[in-house]
């Protein structure tokens, strides 16, 4: 392409953008009257089309801005109205065992004797085994899990144990978990050890009952203070 082609490309380009900003200030002197008889002034005429096209992008922007104003209060105000649901009065913590200690003692009950014993903060467990190695319970197996006050197993989702109710343990409710909780196949109780706080049985195996599985959750008691981890 030779210089001169170059040139009136550029010509044309110019004269193109020039048409198109003309387009743009005619059209916002649509609406614009002269005053009286007086002749338009065309310097005048553009002035007055820069100026109007600058106050409508200004309104533009103003109305932009009016929007997120109303729409962060409307929020605002919809939180503080409690929008939705209550959530209520947030739950307490749970309390914490102290972990380097053995918090409770247990005993031989319902053909079981304790086999181990697992001291932690939010849980501390207890690892069972038949009393007697040629006994009716052989083969069977269990734990205990005590539980601090407002601590539960995931499984309950922070709501506390229900099921038929059985016998009290040391005067505390009790009841039956149908279908078990802690692992399919077991007969499981859960007891409120103390108001808040809440302790689970787990047996399995042949000749376990629900009846064993109270006494398993009777032959635990608090320890007494100062009993460490061995």
């Amino acid at each position: 392409m030779s210089e001169n082609d170059h040139r009136r490309e550029a010509e044309a380009a110019t004269e193109a953008a020039a048409e198109a900003e003309a387009a743009r200030l005619l059209g916002a002197l649509r609406d614009f009257q002269p005053r009286g008889r007086e002749t338009v002034d065309p310097a005048r005429a553009v002035r007055a089309g820069r100026r109007r096209v600058r106050a409508r992008r200004a309104a533009g922007s103003a109305a932009g801005a009016l929007a997120v104003i109303v729409i962060v209060l409307a929020s605002t105000l919809l939180g503080r109205a409690g929008f939705g649901a209550d959530p209520g009065p947030a739950r307490p913590a749970g309390e914490r065992f102290d972990d380097r200690r053995q918090e409770f003692r247990v005993g031989s009950g319902g053909g079981f004797a304790p086999a181990s014993y697992e001291p932690g903060a939010l849980v501390q467990r207890i690892v069972l085994r038949p009393e007697f190695a040629d006994g009716p319970l052989r083969g069977a197996d269990g734990f205990v899990l005590m539980y601090p006050k407002g601590r539960l197993p995931d499984g309950l989702a922070g709501a506390e144990p229900r099921g038929p109710a059985v016998e009290a343990v040391h005067g505390r409710p009790a009841v039956r978990l149908d279908p078990p909780l802690l692992r399919p196949g077991a007969i499981e109780l859960a007891w409120e050890w103390k108001p808040g706080a809440w302790g689970f049985v787990s047996v399995r195996g042949a000749g376990v009952t629900m009846d064993r599985a109270r006494h398993v959750a009777e032959s635990v008691l608090p320890a007494p203070a100062g009993q460490e981890r061995p």
